[in-house]
């Protein structure tokens, strides 16, 4: 019980309290382009394909079972392109105010939506249910991945943000390459790591991950105010 509603108030309620935060802000355009290019890039994109390819793909199936950490690698690489590029066309595009709040916000939109999707809606249901003693652990592990996957996604937002701001593109290959590199540990690191030690290595590589990335963000934060107090002194 303990575990499933912890799982609701991270993947639920915390993307609410972050989308009324930026109503208050009047940034709500940010966090609603973030969960749009979450919803372009993988549920009506990545998903699919990698579906369609599971499917009908002998070579990606025999990649799958012959070249596992390829595969890791390629699948990992997959979410990194459509996101990061998703990101870049929204707030390149179609997000008129680029600071540090409203890439925020964008992070939190797109990570708040995948929170409540794929963690968010299914605890609900269990919830309701009353059939949750079995996977109860299960939720409380999801709840804490969906919050350092925020923490990531807001981090990830920021730099490609920045590379918008700036015009420079690598700023975009950062982001692919961290996304990347963090979706296939998922599936690299279970071939090394002993079964009943894997989801704390993985949930334990994922808070590194994110905590690095979004202190990394913190610090962009201190340049644009710096930046700024620049500027008005310069008036």
């Amino acid at each position: 019980m303990i575990g499933v509603i912890f799982s609701i108030l991270i993947s639920i309620g915390l993307p609410l309290v972050l989308f009324v935060y930026a109503c208050f802000k009047k940034r709500y355009m940010a966090f609603i382009l973030g969960a749009l290019a979450f919803v372009g890039s993988q549920i009506l994109f990545r998903i699919p394909l990698l579906q369609f390819l599971g499917n009908h793909s002998t070579e990606f199936i025999m990649l799958r079972v012959t070249q596992p950490i390829l595969f890791a690698i390629v699948v990992g690489l997959s979410a990194g392109i459509v996101e990061e590029l998703a990101r870049f066309i929204c707030i390149r595009f179609f997000m008129s105010k680029r600071n540090w709040q409203s890439g925020f916000l964008f992070g939190a939109g797109h990570s708040g939506i995948e929170a409540v999707i794929f963690v968010g809606i299914p605890a609900l249901t269990l919830f309701v249910s009353q059939t949750m003693l079995i996977e109860n652990e299960a939720y409380f592990i999801g709840g804490i991945e969906r919050f350092f996957a925020m923490l990531l996604h807001i981090g990830l937002s920021i730099i490609v943000l920045q590379a918008v701001v700036q015009k420079r593109f690598i700023g975009v290959w950062l982001a692919i390459a961290i996304h990347g590199f963090t979706d296939a540990l998922v599936g690299i690191l279970p071939l090394y790591v002993p079964k009943d030690h894997v989801v704390f290595v993985l949930e334990l590589a994922l808070a590194i991950i994110a905590l690095t990335v979004f202190a990394y963000s913190s610090l962009l934060k201190r340049r644009e105010y710096y930046n700024e107090k620049i500027c008005i002194n310069d008036v």
